[in-house]
């Protein structure tokens, strides 16, 4: 398991010669073996930085460390598993060969078996299923099975949910966090729904408009393991205000 710490992160893209600042001066320590979520209103850097801790992309200014080392050496140790919102298989090969593709790209082996992947996921039976003919739902199970594949110690997700009906999402939800709990990753979700990040995390950070800028950070002091009917609990609904309130303080505060 591994930490992740951001120091005054900032980030800046040229576009059409114009210069679009998109992140601004993050500061944010993610805990070993923490869930955390990243909320915000669209534009705001939340994907950005994901890529940023995942080495897609690089700082203009400001560092990032992964445990003891920058994310271009934990990227190329494998340390660090990515999950989309499109799950983005191959649709030529079986789920079972799927979740074998990072092994055989880097020629290197998890300590999980594919066939243990797919277990773990809950798809077994489904090995020699083509993409095609899995629901949304199956086919981001397997993209999450492929990304453990080498044994990540940071399992970064962006929106992996959001193309789901709101019934598998959920459903979704409490199979991610028995996953998380079983492989001790270190994750971080992106998410536009205030009720996922509530549910999901330890601690979720708000980030403000465009340039994305740290509003909040709001611990979920909620008992684990999570269960559906926690989100009709009072404790729940006043965390969810809480970062509902961090999220929209500037429109809060001009309709008083």
């Amino acid at each position: 398991m591994t930490s992740i710490e951001i120091k005054a992160v900032s980030k800046r893209f040229t576009i059409d010669q114009s210069e679009i600042q998109a992140l601004d001066d993050v500061s944010l320590t993610f805990p070993t073996g923490s869930f955390s979520a990243l909320i915000g209103p669209s534009g705001c850097g939340k994907s950005t930085l994901l890529r940023m801790i995942a080495d897609v992309i690089l700082p203009s200014v400001g560092s990032i460390r992964i445990g003891d080392h920058p994310p271009a050496k934990a990227r190329k140790s494998h340390e660090i598993g990515f999950v989309f919102q499109s799950a983005s298989l191959l649709p030529w090969r079986s789920v079972i060969d799927n979740v074998r593709l990072p092994g055989e790209l880097s020629q290197k082996q998890g300590t999980r078996s594919p066939e243990a992947l797919i277990d773990l996921v809950g798809l077994h039976g489904f090995e020699e299923a083509k993409p095609a003919q899995l629901s949304g739902g199956m086919q981001q199970r397997v993209a999450i099975a492929r990304a453990l594949a080498l044994d990540p110690k940071v399992l970064l997700m962006d929106e992996p949910f959001g193309a789901l009906d709101e019934i598998t999402r959920q459903r979704m939800n409490v199979e991610l966090l028995r996953i998380w709990k079983e492989t001790n990753t270190t994750a971080i979700l992106v998410t536009h729904t205030i009720s996922e990040a509530v549910f999901m995390a330890d601690t979720v950070h708000v980030l403000s408009a465009h340039p994305g800028r740290l509003a909040a950070s709001i611990a979920i002091d909620l008992p684990r393991p999570r269960h559906l009917a926690l989100l009709q609990s009072h404790e729940f609904n006043v965390l969810e205000n809480e970062v509902r309130a961090a999220l929209f303080a500037k429109e809060i505060a001009n309709d008083r």
